[in-house]
């Protein structure tokens, strides 16, 4: 059994919530300080950091999952892994193709820039990331399902953007092996029996601030399906280590 010190929802510049700082050598750098073994880069609506970070994480013997965070025509923040990047980046395009074209930054959040493993600017995006995808929540976990990827409800504890703030309840007839919480046990309204534990770090201090342990026979989304239901031996326990927030 392999065990990884995880944390699995992290925002890079690339997102318009996270911060410039957020390159793939700081993001790496600032998750090696604070003994993480794993990492996974989930950009809102889009995985084109994914092949920078994961470069960076390889070459420091970081291990690292592929991912990425859709917001549903619902506005519910949705965690999507998968085992490969070429699935995870295929996926990627499919849903950034239902983004909308707009790029109105209501929030006022910032800069989304894309940038290579020396931290050079490739392009700066043009559609604002934060937006409702013209997919709804039911099919965005159908079609995550399909190509064998985990699909985890976001936050389920927050008054925005989660499952619960935005339908009320989980859908009649979806159920999922696992869901992410900052803080409270809501999980068992989802039917879950254990929660992710992540800090949605948005800046390098947040990074880091909660996680899981997470032991698995092999990091595939398989095991960690195993991993949720405590399947011989497998785990996933949730950890808080600061009282910083990882909040923007």
């Amino acid at each position: 059994m392999k065990t990884f010190l995880a944390d699995l929802h992290i925002h890079s510049c690339l997102s318009p919530c996270g911060q410039r700082e957020m390159t793939p050598r700081n993001i790496v750098d600032a998750a090696l300080a604070r003994g993480l073994d794993l990492i996974a880069i989930t950009d809102h609506n889009t995985a084109a950091m994914t092949p920078a970070v994961a470069t960076v994480a390889r070459m420091c013997g970081l291990a690292y999952l592929y991912g990425l965070e859709l917001q549903t025509r619902e506005d519910v923040h949705l965690l999507a892994y998968f085992d490969d990047e070429a699935t995870c980046l295929a996926f990627s395009d499919e849903i950034y193709a239902l983004l909308p074209d707009s790029s109105v930054d209501p929030f006022g959040l910032g800069d989304q820039v894309q940038v290579d493993v020396d931290e050079t600017i490739l392009r700066v995006e043009p559609k604002f990331l934060v937006n409702g995808l013209d997919l709804s929540f039911r099919d965005a976990v159908q079609r995550i399902r399909e190509l064998g990827g985990l699909a985890v409800p976001a936050h389920i504890d927050r008054e925005f953007f989660s499952v619960l703030s935005q339908l009320g309840e989980m859908p009649e007839g979806l159920s999922f092996s696992l869901v992410e919480a900052r803080y409270e046990d809501r999980h068992e309204v989802c039917g879950t029996s254990e929660v992710l534990r992540t800090s949605d770090a948005h800046f390098l201090e947040g990074i880091g601030v909660r996680t899981s342990l997470i032991a698995v026979k092999e990091l595939t989304i398989e095991e960690l399906r195993k991993a949720a239901k405590g399947e011989e031996g497998r785990s996933i326990r949730g950890q808080f280590h600061s009282l910083i927030s990882a909040e923007s």
